[in-house]
Order: structure tokens, then sequence, then C-alpha cells
């Protein structure tokens, strides 16, 4: 004989889903950390190359960025195995940094081979990034991010009016804001939360 659940009773199901979710997003701010780090680390040493008349100086983003994958592709499998229940949620992120993987690409590719200008794609892309952490940030009903993705979208702006050395702090700032704050804060959330 089937059981028939109650309206209060499927709808406790639905917000324990959605809460888990949450937290498996939230965790210890990670990923956040990982790749505002890296964004940060291969934009200051992009600009000390540049200084120092180095003919490769865009070196640091191709080799960081290919770290900052395996790394992430490594922390996300294990924790996708202790994964329980693939959720809504899970699938909205998964595709979100799926389709911002791909537009990256694109951008990057029609700066590499000179379509469009690199200060041009610096906006698009800290314009991506912005996107990516104001969508997560309601999707989780977490303010630094949601914060973080609009003042990223502001810099996107003012990137393209500063001189070109200069475009390496703006995009720096708008690493910080978009990752590095939220990232902070999560973390130490999670520290907090996991000392109760």
């Amino acid at each position: 004989m089937e059981t028939k659940m109650t309206e209060q009773e499927s709808l406790k199901i639905i917000t324990e889903m959605i809460e888990n979710s949450r937290s498996g997003i939230r965790d210890n701010g990670f990923y956040c950390l990982l790749w505002g780090w890296l964004m940060l680390s291969a934009s200051i040493l992009n600009l000390i190359l540049m200084k120092m008349n180095y003919d490769k100086a865009w070196l640091p983003w191709p080799v960081l960025m290919a770290a900052g994958m395996v790394v992430s592709v490594i922390v996300g499998y294990r924790k996708g195995k202790e994964a329980r229940v693939m959720t809504w949620f899970d699938t909205s992120m998964i595709y979100l940094l799926r389709a911002f993987f791909m537009v990256l690409v694109i951008v990057l590719y029609m700066a590499g081979t000179g379509v469009i200008p690199w200060r041009a794609a610096d906006s698009l892309i800290i314009s991506l990034y912005g996107l990516a952490t104001f969508f997560s940030g309601g999707l989780l009903r977490f303010r630094p991010l949601i914060y973080g993705g609009t003042l990223a979208w502001v810099l996107a702006i003012v990137v393209l009016y500063v001189p070109d050395l200069y475009s390496f702090p703006v995009v720096g700032a708008s690493i910080v804001v978009a990752y590095l704050v939220p990232g902070y804060i999560l973390k130490n959330r999670y520290n907090r939360d996991s000392h109760v």
C-alpha cells in the first residue's frame, strides 16, 4: 500500500535537499579562493613580466589556469563521489560553469587571433565572472557574491577607459571583489559553523 506524504513533509524534504546542495557549494569557499588567488597571481606576474619586457608576458595565464583546472577537476571528482544526491541546484551550477568556460574560450580565441582587442577581452572576461558570481550568489542567497558580481560589472566598464598598464590593477581589483572577499567570508562561515 502506498503512503501519501503531507504537503509539509514534501516541503521539508525539498528544503533539506536545497540546503544540502547549498552547503556543498558554500563548503569552505575553496573554489573562490583557488581561482581568486590563481587569477590574481597571473595578473601580477603578467604585469611584472611586461615591465621586464619579456616577450611572453602572458604565459602565467595559461600555466596557472591549467593548474587550476586540474586541481578543480580532482577536487570536484572527489566531492562528487561523496555527494549523496544530485539536485537541480547542483545541476544548475554545473551548467553555469560549463557555459562560463565555453564563452571564456571563445573570448580568448577572439582576442588571441586579433578579432577583438585584448582590452575588450578583459572587459568581457570580467563581465563573465561577474555574471557567474552574481548568479551563484542569487542561487545561494549569499550577498557577498551578489555584491562581488555587481562590482565586477562596474570594473568591466572601468577597464575599458584606463591606460594599458593600469588594466592589470583593475583586473586584480575585480578578482578580489568577485572571488577573494566572498571566498574568505565563506571560509570563515564554514569554520565557524563546523565548530558548533
